[in-house]
């Protein structure tokens, strides 16, 4: 809508200049996410990349759906966890959450995978 339109006005040169995003990219971001997704993955593409090794392209396709906002955030937050604690890949953890309700599929995974692996035989994989 209106306030997507104006964030992508707002931010489409920072986020290409400065974070090397596409036009493409930022439209995604802004059809799906919205104005609350764009102005995460300003806020959260530095972190996201230097800090747990992301490429802006598995962000952005974080970002690219609805609640895009809330699931980057929560990457954010457990990434490390369902890495270091529960041993998925970084390109795992952005699969979960790369999907309408991301954040939800992410909190379940890291509630329910010791369960489903240690009582129920799953591999992480299978989780």
């Amino acid at each position: 809508g209106k306030q997507a339109l104006e964030t992508v006005q707002r931010l489409l040169p920072v986020l290409c200049q400065a974070h090397g995003l596409t036009p493409a990219q930022v439209v995604a971001i802004a059809s799906n996410g919205g104005k609350q997704a764009l102005e995460t993955v300003q806020r959260l593409l530095p972190v996201l990349c230097q800090a747990h090794g992301l490429t802006p392209a598995q962000v952005v396709a974080i970002a690219s759906n609805i609640g895009g906002k809330q699931a980057l955030e929560t990457v954010q937050r457990l990434l490390p966890v369902l890495c270091q604690a529960h041993g998925l890949t970084p390109a795992q953890v952005v699969a979960i959450a790369s999907n309408i309700g991301g954040k939800q599929a992410l909190e379940t995974v890291q509630r329910l995978l010791p369960v489903l692996c240690q009582a129920h035989g799953l591999t992480p994989e299978q989780v």
